[in-house]
């Protein structure tokens, strides 16, 4: 017995030390693996100085942010594809050549409404000499011109010589009007998409349809997230130049792109203005206005004889592609074809639901943001084309109908739609980038937001477009000595993350390479990185404060000119001061509230030995 309990006593105290050595063990190898991910995320950075985070490095790419092609020259052949081009001899040159000596037409080109003309090449409605000459009123009606037709065709914006007063001038008619404003704005860039002198313009009296456009971009944060959007657009339209708001008799949402809330608005124009007067359509360049008008030519609102006959807008990421007024001719809304409407409409609804839930669930099975993003069909309930003879039949005699005579008795009392050139906001840094650039910078998906913790005294870069510095942060809560910051860009927009101290060097570091993206350069980049001017800073410093408990809504939003913005989300009781860089120290502004404030909603965990936090679905929020 008793040589049986120390048996038991020696096992009991092996057993002991082994399960002790095996804790010790396995406390060893967690230690070690947790400072091994440590030691490896470090190990990323060990050639970048002052850098704490950079999305390239974490993404374990070299290049984030391709660089296209260039063109290095135009295409030799593109005048062949004029039916009027002759050809050219041997030892010609195939551009094309300009000739002064034309006087220009009084005809306005198919896509930017600029009379075409021979005479410069590098002004509006240009097209070359062997094209031009001999050309009689009807042919040059089926022309389009240089400028146009490379958009079109090639993607290739040339440039043109338009002075910002023109665009104003162009526009100016509007005030002795009696005209309906359709002002758009883009909602990925407001208020840097607001006219300051848009009130100037309108007038006192004028009736405002408020619309902003691609909302089809923005993620959804709540089920009340479209209210929250326009109450937000209608009070920043407000506080920069849109007057005291009474004039404003709609706001809408829309996504030219995607069809989104078309219908809606046309229900709304004929609910609300009918058929008093013209409509034009208003608005900073590169907000939609010219796809607004495509997409009005084939709808409800255009006379159905005249969508065949009125040249689409030409359209494209170039700031100032509208020339000169577009127009169309307006559908009297009448009391029978307001009911016809409505009853497609209607016949239409059961259709869009089913189509809208099978894109709902799609969009939950794959993630896929592209598919979550709201799409409508803008139909057609009036089609006349068929009634009247055929427009290029040769029968009779007759010459085919190929452009619309607006001075015909049947269009005497008609009312219009007009698509104004953009006028270049102050703020906007569009002028600033390449063709190449600004398509790079438009987003083709839901924005997802990106967040990160931002310690004091270090600096968040958004690409080489916009720098924010947090300088101080002071709390209640001593545990809380970061703050929580959300990105709202395009997510090829690289982003960096360096001490404040250290952060103009290493800006001029990295610019021009693929770990701040923007600018870039194809061809030179010395010379491109000679022009860019730099980040210059506001002069006040921004300063945020939460008094209260904001149970996860982002306090406010800075605005950092057209490269996106960023929401801040502050523990209760605390207090931050900012300072915020762009080029020009252009379109720095607080927005507040925040135009997604439930973004904490949208993103995962905060990653372990990082400032990151794990992006999410931007459509399917946690409640």
């Amino acid at each position: 017995m008793f040589k049986t309990t120390r048996l038991y006593k020696i096992i009991n105290k092996n057993v002991l030390i082994t399960c002790s050595r095996l804790q010790n063990t396995v406390a060893e190898e967690g230690q070690s693996l947790r400072q091994r991910s440590w030691l490896l995320a470090r190990e990323r950075y060990k050639d970048h100085e002052h850098v704490h985070y950079s999305s390239v490095l974490e993404a374990k790419i070299k290049t984030s942010f391709s660089i296209p092609e260039a063109h290095q020259h135009l295409p030799e052949d593109w005048m062949d594809d004029y039916e009027f081009y002759q050809g050219s001899k041997e030892g010609e040159n195939r551009q094309g050549t300009p000739d002064p000596s034309l006087p220009a037409s009084k005809v306005p080109c198919n896509g930017c409404g600029a009379n075409l003309h021979c005479s410069n090449a590098s002004l509006p409605g240009y097209i070359p000499s062997e094209i031009f000459r001999g050309r009689t009123q009807e042919e040059l009606q089926t022309i389009t011109c240089k400028r146009c037709y490379f958009l079109n065709h090639y993607n290739i914006a040339l440039d043109v010589e338009v002075a910002p007063s023109t665009y104003v001038d162009t526009i100016s008619r509007i005030q002795d009007k009696f005209a309906l404003a359709i002002v758009l704005v883009d909602l990925l860039d407001f208020p840097c998409s607001i006219w300051p002198g848009m009130q100037n313009l309108l007038g006192p009296k004028r009736p405002v349809f408020l619309v902003g456009n691609k909302v089809d971009l923005l993620p959804r944060d709540s089920n009340v997230y479209l209210q929250h959007i326009k109450d937000s657009l209608q009070r920043e339209f407000i506080k920069h130049g849109g007057g005291d708001g009474l004039n404003i008799k709609n706001v809408s949402l829309i996504s030219a792109k995607t069809g989104y809330g078309i219908e809606e608005l046309i229900t709304q124009l004929h609910k609300t203005w009918a058929y008093k007067g013209d409509v034009y359509l208003l608005g900073c360049t590169n907000v939609g206005k010219s796809s607004l008008f495509n997409i009005l030519l084939n709808s409800d609102y255009c006379r159905p004889e005249a969508s065949d006959l009125v040249r689409k807008a030409t359209t494209c990421p170039w700031p100032g592609t509208t020339l000169k007024l577009l127009r169309f001719p307006i559908l009297r809304p009448s009391n029978d074809r307001v009911y016809q409407r409505f009853k497609r409409l209607l016949a239409e609804r059961s259709e869009k639901a089913a189509m809208e839930k099978e894109r709902r669930a799609v969009a939950r099975s794959t993630g896929s943001a592209a598919a979550a993003q709201p799409v409508a069909r803008v139909g057609r309930t009036f089609d006349r084309r068929q009634d009247v003879n055929d427009a290029f039949s040769m029968a009779g005699g007759s010459r085919p109908i190929t452009t619309l005579n607006d001075r015909s008795k049947e269009y005497k009392e008609a009312r219009w739609v007009y698509d104004t050139p953009g006028v270049m906001q102050p703020d906007q840094i569009s002028p600033l980038l390449t063709a190449e650039e600004l398509v790079k910078l438009q987003p083709t998906s839901m924005i997802r937001p990106r967040a990160f913790r931002l310690r004091p005294q270090m600096s968040i870069l958004l690409g080489g477009l916009a720098r924010l510095d947090l300088l101080e942060i002071t709390s209640a809560r001593k545990q809380f000595d970061w703050l929580k910051v959300f990105v709202f860009a395009p997510v090829q927009l690289p982003i960096l993350i360096a001490d404040t101290q250290a952060a103009e060097s290493v800006y001029n570091r990295y610019l021009g390479s693929p770990f701040l993206g923007v600018p870039f350069a194809s061809e030179d980049l010395e010379a491109r990185l000679r022009r860019w001017p730099g980040l210059q800073c506001r002069d006040e410093d921004i300063v945020l404060a939460s008094e209260e408990r904001n149970e996860g809504r982002l306090n406010c939003d800075i605005t950092l000119s057209s490269a996106g913005w960023m929401g801040f989300l502050l523990p209760g009781h605390s207090e931050c001061r900012l300072r915020a860089w762009t080029p020009q120290a252009a379109g720095i502004y607080k927005r507040e509230p925040a135009l997604v404030p439930l973004a904490d909603r949208l993103v995962g965990k905060h990653i372990r030995y990082s400032l990151a936090y794990n992006t999410t679905k931007p459509f399917v929020f946690k409640k």
